[in-house]
């Protein structure tokens, strides 16, 4: 260790003088060395560790950290996800977006059936709006239907509208996890030529379940019931519709879906040899209580861009009970912001 030596020159005066003493005594001087180290002094053997900073609040984390959300901007932090294709009008995808959905639907009808085949085509458009990042207000049913059947005559008529309120009531972006819940009403606004615009109105109040696992693999489930206001116009019933679907190379989506029509009571419009229209028409068929449809669809989604997507299925029943289904072919435009 080097060290400094300071001399320190101290006076002393005659030891015991009186207080009136005035004449100074010749003064003495003593020598002190006083070491001073050159070194920094070193630190200590075992140093404390500083203490962490405070949490963030949790409440203020989305705040902090978020991007700023443009005004009805889609809810990106899910991107992973795609929406279901089959049952259209009520198979719901639990984020809250904004986008045009197109749609072109193409059912064929049983040749056993008392319309004697023959085919269903529907041109639609849906439209969801992201008010924020959990509410969005939805319009799921709307557009053009033709049906061309052996039996009866051509005809081509406007659907009824259907527009609700869908809320995402839970969102965990850490897991990929998301729940939501809203309502659906149907509006008597259609063509009777084409099956619509009877009753009062039809209410669907739903849930909805989104789950990313394995990292590239989806699962949605919604589950509703349909009813309207007029029990005599409209078939009742409740509905499952379950999603599965694997991404490949960052932008394909092979699917599988399963959808279950459970009607808990029919109307009094038509007989009942006639059967239902599952999601897409509500005929009030007579004696409809108690009865199933489950169908599967298979298919896949393309995502084109960040905002554009492509779709299509096939869908065929696998209950005994066909309806007006024989098989259906369901294609989808999207352009979501």
């Amino acid at each position: 260790m080097n060290a400094l030596t300071l001399t320190v020159l101290m006076a002393v005066g005659p030891v015991g003088a009186h207080p009136s003493y005035q004449q100074p005594a010749p003064a003495t001087y003593q020598t002190l060395p006083i070491t001073v180290s050159a070194d920094p002094p070193a630190p200590p053997a075992n140093p404390e560790p500083a203490a962490a900073p405070a949490p963030a609040n949790p409440a203020l984390c989305d705040l902090c950290t978020a991007p700023v959300r443009r005004l009805f901007q889609s809810d990106h932090e899910f991107d992973g996800f795609v929406g279901p294709v089959s049952n259209p009008v009520f198979s719901k995808d639990p984020r809250s977006n904004s986008y045009a959905r197109f749609l072109f639907i193409n059912n064929n009808i049983p040749a056993s059936h008392p319309l004697g085949g023959g085919n269903i085509q529907v041109y639609a458009l849906q439209t969801n709006l992201a008010v924020t990042e959990r509410l969005s207000i939805i319009a799921e049913k709307d557009g053009l239907a033709h049906f061309a059947t052996r039996n009866a005559p051509s005809q081509t008529g406007f659907l009824n509208l259907a527009a609700g309120l869908k809320y995402t009531f839970y969102r965990n972006v850490e897991t990929q996890t998301l729940a939501a819940a809203g309502f659906l009403y149907e509006i008597p606004s259609g063509e009777a030529k084409v099956l619509q615009n009877h009753g009062a109105g039809s209410f669907a109040p739903f849930v909805s379940f989104g789950q990313e696992f394995a990292q590239k693999w989806h699962y949605l489930q919604t589950t509703g019931y349909y009813f309207p206001v007029n029990n005599a116009q409209g078939s009742s019933f409740l509905y499952n519709s379950f999603h599965v679907d694997r991404q490949v190379l960052g932008w394909l989506y092979p699917l599988a879906e399963l959808n279950w029509f459970w009607y808990t009571s029919g109307g009094k419009r038509l007989p009942t040899a006639i059967g239902e229209g599952d999601g897409l028409l509500n005929l009030g068929t007579r004696g409809q209580a108690g009865a199933h449809l489950v169908t599967a669809a298979f298919g896949a989604k393309a995502v084109l861009s960040k905002n554009y997507s492509i779709g299509a299925v096939f869908e065929v029943p696998l209950s005994n009970r066909h309806d007006v289904l024989n098989q259906r072919l369901t294609v989808e435009l999207i352009a979501r912001y």
